[in-house]
């Protein structure tokens, strides 16, 4: 019952998400200093905001919970030119920025996720008495 809950299933593809963007900005700002580094980012709200999630399944298309969507997670490289000399256009400004963005995305996660099991936890304990 809880592991075929889409709506757990889409807490943890939001984690999945969280994390790999977290690995693209921590590369990035790692990178700041290396010569013609691009920077790169997580087009993964994209695809969530042109696809809106359904409230239900009614075509083969339809973002469905079982089907692997980590394979929308896509990571770009953005090819434009910086305005510094060695032709890295990482800018540390925005990346902290996409970091504080991306740990409060997951700390939302985080609750909701522990708001959802928390209802199966009062679930479970009020059956056991009946």
């Amino acid at each position: 019952m809880i592991f075929n809950d889409p709506t757990v299933n889409y807490i943890q593809l939001g984690m999945d998400v969280a994390s790999i963007r977290q690995n693209v900005i921590a590369s990035n700002i790692a990178n700041i200093d290396t010569p013609h580094y691009k920077e790169k980012t997580v087009k993964f709200s994209d695809f969530l905001n042109n696809n809106q999630l359904p409230l239900y399944i009614t075509h083969e298309n339809d973002i469905n919970p079982q089907k692997n969507l980590q394979d929308s997670i896509v990571v770009e490289k953005n090819d434009s030119y910086g305005k510094r000399n060695d032709k890295n256009n990482v800018n540390l400004t925005s990346q902290e920025a996409a970091l504080a963005k991306n740990q409060i995305f997951y700390n939302a996660l985080v609750a909701f996720a522990k708001y959802k099991f928390s209802e199966y936890k009062n679930i479970i304990s009020s059956s056991q008495g009946a």
